[in-house]
Parts: C-alpha cells; structure tokens; sequence
C-alpha cells in the first residue's frame, strides 16, 4: 500500500520544519511528501527546497507561479499524488508518530471506509498543549458521533456546512480522487467538508476519538478554528465559488440516490463549471510542456546555434552524443567522437 502526503504551505517559514520532520519520522515510512506553495513571500520555499534536496527520493515541491488560494492548492497538489492512501497535512501542526501506522491499521480492518479523520490536541504557537482538542472546540460529542455512524445524517449536516471534521486530521482512499476534483463548493464551506461529503454519499465516511496531531493555534493561521472568517479571506480562499443551489444540483447529479432536486438552468451552470475546470487543466498541461520543453532548449544550448544531442552518426554507425545546428537535420551535425 502506496502512501501519499499532500501538503499545502503559504509563508509557514516559522513551522514548517517541525511539520516536516514529524512526517518523516513516522513509525511507519511514508512514500511521498507532495509539496504545493501558493507563492510564499518568506523563506518558505527555500526551506522546503533544503527538505527536498536532502530528501529526493521522498519530497517533491511544486511552486504556483501565481496565488491559487487554498482550495485550488489543495486540488492542484492532489492531483499530483499516487498513493493508495493520502494524508492531508496542514503547514503548522505536529503529527504523533504513530499516526500513518493508526491509520493504515484502521482501513486495512474497515475495508468500506472512504475517508477517515480523528481528532487532535490543541498546542500553542510555542508547542505547548492547550489542554483542548479539535472534537471538543467543534462540538463533535458523543451524541453527534453517534449520529454520524449514520452515513446518511452525516451527510445532511455536512451539506448544510454544519461540519465536524478537520482537513489536517484527513486520510482518504485514492478511490474519492475522481469524486473531490474539482472543488467546486459555495462561499464559507472548505475542502474537509467536501471530502466528507462525496465519502459520506457513498457510505464510507469514517472517524475515531484518538488525538493523533498536535494542532497549532496562532495568530498567522490561513483559517484556523474560527467559524467567523474574514469574508477577504473567504473570497481569496475559494475564487470560483459556486451558487448553493448549483452545489446542491452537483451533487444530485453525482448521487441520483440522495433524493435532492435539480433544474435544467443550474444543470447549465454545472455543466460550463465542468467544461471550465477541463479546459483550464488542459492549458496547464500545455504550459506545463512548453516550459519543459524550453527547459531542455536551454539546458542543452552550447553557444547560439549549436544544441547537445543524441542520435545515430553515420560516421561511427551508432547512436552517438553529438552537437546539432538542428537536431532535426541530421547532416547539420558535428559527431563528438569523430568530429
């Protein structure tokens, strides 16, 4: 079983070593850290290329050209993940050691389950424990968990964001990965509801009572755990926020099942969502090879004309490294080996 970690930073220069480090020395390894940065300002980025360098077999880092905001970070980053299992992880917190091997455990004994999240010990910015937990700040007690092992009712109070889980406590199946892109969800809801959601729909939403990260509370948070969230925030957090009667028909869409009701004029609205989402996936891909492909041009250029190259010389009778005016005109070519 693969695992994957799918991290998200914005100037978290002050945190992000603990974070990482938590990761790495896990009881149980994981296999890869996906990095995405929304365009820090701090030293961010060149503490996250340290951990790279020194780790690159384990970490990649993507680095947006421009601020996504967090919704589409997280989309951007999971996208790029290839694991059979993938871990949410805040910039900030602090993983209990044994949390993956916890994990696994529990959805290697419940084969059903989609996504799974815990709870967690509130810590200050200095680490020290808030003597508080995530359950016990959202009001997650025992009267609503026992309403939740009902797949259905967690379902309701999620879609009306009456939501418990925290993404940072997040492990899902790669399964919900063609469920949860795009995040398309109104104004004030988040990804962690999202998520709980699709897995809720399709009665594999999971949780249990064990605080298994440090969460930090400080004053530089992204979101936090405050329910009152600056609407700037909101709106930069989730650009292409969407109408609650278009998510509502989303889902209907995605879950004939659920019984909701959907009309023709938002089915419309859905449907260019969806086209907008794939045709801007598609450019990124086309930038994403173009800039490769200059990359290479420039990484191989010797002088102004002359490029590094690999092909047959008929001269030497085999596949030779050679210096090309245009490696498509293979007459235009000085052999490296014979001259």
């Amino acid at each position: 079983m693969k695992i994957s970690v799918s991290l998200c930073t914005y100037n978290g220069e002050r945190f992000i070593h603990q974070q990482l480090d938590s990761i790495i020395n896990q009881s149980s390894n994981v296999d890869e850290i996906i990095i995405c940065d929304d365009y820090s300002t701090d030293n961010t980025i060149k503490i996250l290329e340290s951990f790279a360098n020194k780790y690159p077999k384990l970490i990649r880092v993507f680095i947006n050209n421009e601020r996504l905001g967090t919704l589409k970070n997280f989309e951007k980053n999971i996208s790029y993940t290839n694991g059979d299992l993938i871990f949410l992880s805040d910039q900030d917190d602090i993983w209990v050691k044994d949390k993956v091997k916890k994990t696994i455990d529990f959805f290697k004994k419940e084969s059903a389950c989609k996504l799974l999240f815990s709870n967690g010990t509130l810590i200050d910015e200095d680490g020290k424990s808030l003597d508080s937990s995530l359950w016990e700040k959202w009001g997650f007690d025992n009267n609503i968990q026992n309403k939740w092992r009902n797949n259905q009712k967690a379902l309701e109070d999620l879609i009306d964001n009456r939501n418990k889980i925290t993404g940072a406590t997040i492990c899902f199946h790669k399964s919900l990965k063609r469920n949860i892109s795009p995040i398309l969800i109104p104004l004030g809801y988040w990804h962690d509801a999202w998520f709980g959601i699709h897995a809720a729909a399709q009665n594999g939403l999971c949780f249990f009572n064990e605080n298994l990260i440090n969460y930090r509370v400080h004053g530089k948070q992204q979101v936090g755990l405050s329910s009152n969230i600056n609407t700037t925030i909101l709106q930069n957090s989730n650009p292409e926020a969407i109408e609650k009667s278009v998510f509502i028909n989303n889902l209907a869409s995605n879950y004939p099942k659920l019984g909701l009701n959907i009309n023709d004029n938002d089915k419309k609205k859905l449907l260019f969502k969806r086209l907008k989402f794939k045709l801007s996936t598609l450019i990124e891909q086309v930038k994403k090879y173009i800039r490769n492909q200059i990359k290479t041009i420039y990484e191989n250029r010797i002088g102004s004309f002359y490029f590094k190259h690999q092909g047959f010389c008929p001269c030497c009778e085999q596949e030779v490294n050679f210096i090309a005016k245009h490696h498509w005109l293979r007459d235009h070519f000085k052999c490296t080996n014979c001259g």
